[in-house]
């Protein structure tokens, strides 16, 4: 799945609690089956508050790969990272609805997981309502708490706006026809790379998707962009009171194959994983993961839309 989930690449700092968004520590046990023996690693992500009554995330589902289990209900072993910035205190996990990895991996819009907490919340963090309808924002205000090469750690997430692209099946939109001249083969690469991502989603408009590119047309790789660690976090659109909604959760980050002497944005002193070309979010508002949605919504998660979700039935999840 390329990269699972450093905040946004140079954005600009904002209080987790002023966007509602916080880090995730997530445990994980890798099998290595060459010497017989568990492996333990720590990772973490972002992820989205959509409710206080109780305490309920979104997250992206890939986050949970091989992820530790506990509990009689084997809930996974992960953590909100300094619950007391945000004015929280006995923070438990008690819910996780999220589908298997192998799962994710073949079909993106399977990408999303809610997570249902108990817990004492004593400020006045506003839960993102998620926004349905397909108009696509002039703006999407991406945020996370990733961190990119040479970035101090933040205790808050970093976050940066930027245009949707309009036609993902251009992929001029994504590298312009300038780039190709200049390297026609590392060009192919990523148009290659980038039309099997579009056949691992199985639906129409499930993704949105941001490119590096400036006004110029230029890729430019100083901009705001998603990195490691920004997955499951959100992706936000004002409405007409001022107010930010949750639009779509960092799904994907694609990077470049290879540095190319011919596109001159390359630097010897940035690390290849600087150079992401597009990143996707997954959209809420899709049916597939609407009905997801839904379904833990009913099972007592608190979500909330900005209109009343239009789904024939409730989905379960198998």
């Amino acid at each position: 799945m390329g990269h699972s989930s450093q905040a946004i690449i140079h954005g600009l700092t904002f209080p987790g609690m002023a966007i509602s968004t916080v880090k995730l520590n997530v445990q994980h046990a890798h099998f290595l089956q060459s010497v017989e023996k568990w492996e333990y690693y720590d990772s973490i992500c972002s992820a989205a508050i959509v409710g206080l009554k109780p305490l309920t995330l979104i997250t992206a589902a890939h986050c949970l790969k091989e992820v530790r289990l506990t509990g009689p209900l084997g809930l996974p072993m992960l953590g909100i990272a300094q619950p007391e910035l945000l004015g929280m205190e006995q923070v438990e996990l008690k819910q996780a609805f999220y589908r298997p990895f192998n799962v994710v991996a073949e079909d993106l819009t399977q990408d999303i997981a809610v997570l249902v907490f108990d817990a004492k919340v004593h400020s006045l963090i506003q839960p993102l309502r998620i926004r349905l309808g397909d108009d696509l924002p002039e703006l999407i205000m991406i945020c996370g708490y990733g961190r990119g090469y040479g970035e101090a750690d933040t205790r808050h997430p970093r976050c940066g706006e930027r245009k949707p692209v309009r036609d993902l099946s251009d992929f001029y939109q994504v590298l312009p026809k300038a780039y190709r001249d200049m390297d026609e083969m590392l060009h192919l690469q990523a148009q290659t790379q980038f039309a099997y991502t579009q056949e691992l989603v199985h639906a129409e408009k499930a993704l949105l998707a941001v490119n590096r590119l400036n006004d110029m047309d230029q890729y430019d790789h100083t901009m705001p962009m998603p990195t490691v660690g920004d997955s499951g976090g959100p992706w936000l659109v004002l409405n007409d009171l001022g107010q930010y909604e949750l639009l779509a959760i960092t799904s994907l980050v694609e990077r470049f194959y290879n540095p190319s002497a011919n596109w001159p944005f390359f630097q010897k002193q940035v690390p290849l994983s600087e150079y992401p070309y597009v990143a996707y979010g997954l959209r809420l508002s899709h049916p597939e993961v609407l009905g997801f949605l839904q379904y833990a919504q009913h099972s007592g998660a608190d979500i909330q839309f900005t209109s009343a979700p239009r789904i024939p039935r409730l989905s379960q999840p198998e």
